[in-house]
């Protein structure tokens, strides 16, 4: 990480001790991580504080589940990068030699369907899809039974990006998750970030997680970002994993 970079001029010069603190804070690693993090520098040095974060960290990444059928909600805000996401995990999943199904349960937004329909061409994966405007719930379980009827092995369900203070919205989607349960269990209900959000992101997380019930997280943009050190505070306090980091 950039933060280790500090370390060699700290050393020679202690007034860069508080600029050390602010970049953690700007970092994002949030004013009580930070204090944590100079503490441990003060005492133990540059090994010291790898030992910390590593340690912090431990249980912080994961590797996607996999079952015999399994299906994986995604969901996240506007723009996030859900689709693309979605685009990258099915593409790593054909490449394994799965059968592959993408469900496009985004029935609203104009050019949803065919942005997902775009990535299956490009692929050569399926795509299911329901009428415009129709029920994104009804459309996800026929496309799961349509999905096993086909001997289809991994099932990827998107989602309408959505606003997570929008009640209604949040509401429809934890009747996505529900109906899925109804035919399956949901292998893996994946909330991806937009790593630029900021502390967005800490609002984001706690009502998604609520809504969907989000077993992990997937950052995108994560070059883009000026604080990827958000992704720290992010596990510690809601312990769900990190499965990607995106680009």
């Amino acid at each position: 990480m950039r933060l280790f970079k500090f370390f060699s001029f700290i050393k020679e010069r202690k007034e860069l001790i508080s600029d050390f603190e602010e970049y953690l804070i700007l970092s994002g690693f949030g004013i009580s991580f930070s204090e944590e993090i100079l503490k441990v520098f003060k005492k133990k040095g540059e090994k010291g504080v790898r030992e910390f974060l590593m340690n912090s960290m431990k249980d912080a990444s994961k590797e996607l589940s996999e079952d015999n059928f399994s299906v994986y909600l995604f969901s996240g805000v506007n723009g996030s990068g859900k689709t693309t996401c979605i685009a990258k995990i099915g593409n790593m999943f054909k490449r394994k030699g799965e059968k592959v199904l993408f469900i496009s349960g985004d029935t609203f937004r104009a050019g949803a369907t065919e942005q997902l329909t775009i990535w299956g061409e490009r692929l050569n994966i399926d795509v299911f899809s329901g009428k415009k405007g129709a029920d994104p719930a009804s459309v996800v379980y026929d496309g799961i039974v349509y999905g096993r009827n086909r001997n289809f092995t991994r099932i990827l369900v998107d989602t309408a990006g959505r606003l997570q203070n929008k009640k209604n919205l949040m509401m429809e989607l934890g009747k996505i998750r529900r109906v899925i349960e109804k035919l399956s269990k949901v292998t893996e209900s994946i909330l991806v970030l937009d790593s630029t959000d900021g502390e967005n992101l800490f609002s984001q997380v706690e009502k998604f997680k609520d809504a969907a019930s989000v077993t992990g997280i997937v950052l995108t943009k994560i070059d883009s970002t000026i604080k990827p050190g958000a992704i720290v505070p992010i596990f510690l306090k809601f312990k769900i994993p990190i499965l990607f980091l995106g680009t």
